[in-house]
């Protein structure tokens, strides 16, 4: 998030270089040779990324990629991920459905990020009214609803927004006071410290968060590669792999190859001549009751 008053400069003085960058290969290969898949900060996939590393890990490893806030959408058509999980209204250039497939995975309650001491820490809930006299660490424009209710009180105390590079920044100046912050509950989590905390905001929307991947309108995707994506899609969207696409049966025949499935026992088949072993068993039993009863009979 790079927050700056309308007309101002989006690139921060302070901004982090690029050689900071973690480093990642120019050309990203085909997802048969490997899936890699980003997601924005807040965002938890692990459930996803375990489950395909149980069904498909031997046969398609995948790369987890931390993506910086905003750019989950540049990740894509840099081809530095083949799909990402991100929040589309954050995104520096939101998704468009003409360049991207989506997929809506859940949405998010919005709340305010506030001082453990802030008055409004009393209430459970906070309404957007209460936050109307509120200084916000983010562009009014983010956040509709508040910039509405907030809109004279704004006109007659304007403020400038201080620099900032990301949400991390803007959580560091609502600890020191400065001001607060409406985010994601899960950015609340990711951000969490022991002198802030936060409150569910009463009317506004949730936010979404997506599984966005680009489209392949001339066909020069592989179908192998496009089952993968979908295997992907699947597992998000909560899919058993009982139920798995076409992906599964490769996986499935790569690991028969590999000798992962068990082999299913070989049937009993009985000797040229002779009577299957059960009947043999039954007699020879039935046959032995019946000599050890007249033996004992003979005795008494």
């Amino acid at each position: 998030m790079t927050d700056t008053p309308s007309g101002g400069s989006t690139e921060p003085d302070d901004a982090v270089p690029a050689a900071d960058a973690p480093e990642r290969p120019d050309v990203l290969g085909p997802p048969r040779d490997g899936l890699t898949v980003g997601f924005v900060p807040g965002i938890m996939p692990d459930k996803w990324f375990s489950r395909w590393d149980e069904r498909f890990g031997n046969i398609t490893p995948l790369t987890r990629l931390a993506l910086n806030e905003g750019v989950g959408v540049e990740a894509l058509r840099s081809s530095a991920a083949h799909m990402a999980l991100l929040r589309p209204d954050d995104e520096h250039g939101r998704p468009d459905a003409t360049e991207f497939h989506a997929v809506r995975l859940f949405e998010e309650k919005p709340v305010v990020v506030l001082p453990v001491d802030h008055v409004l820490t009393l209430l459970d809930e906070v309404p957007v009214e209460e936050l109307a006299e509120e200084f916000m660490m983010q562009d009014p424009t983010s956040i509709p609803e508040w910039a509405e209710a907030s809109s004279r009180y704004r006109v007659q105390n304007p403020r400038r927004l201080p620099s900032m590079r990301d949400t991390s920044d803007g959580i560091e100046l609502v600890a020191a006071g400065i001001g607060l912050m409406i985010v994601p509950m899960s950015v609340a989590r990711h951000h969490h410290r022991k002198d802030l905390t936060y409150r569910v905001v009463e009317d506004m929307p949730p936010r979404p968060v997506d599984l966005v991947w680009l489209r392949d309108d001339r066909g020069n995707r592989a179908p192998e590669d496009e089952e993968i994506l979908q295997e992907f899609v699947g597992i998000a969207r909560g899919r058993k792999a009982s139920s798995s696409r076409g992906a599964s049966s490769t996986a499935e025949n790569a690991s028969r190859q590999s000798g992962r499935k068990k082999e299913r026992p070989a049937p009993v088949r009985g000797k040229p001549g002779r009577a299957p072993s059960g009947r043999t068993s039954s007699r020879k039993n039935r046959s032995g009751t019946t000599s050890r009863t007249s033996s004992r009979a003979k005795k008494r």
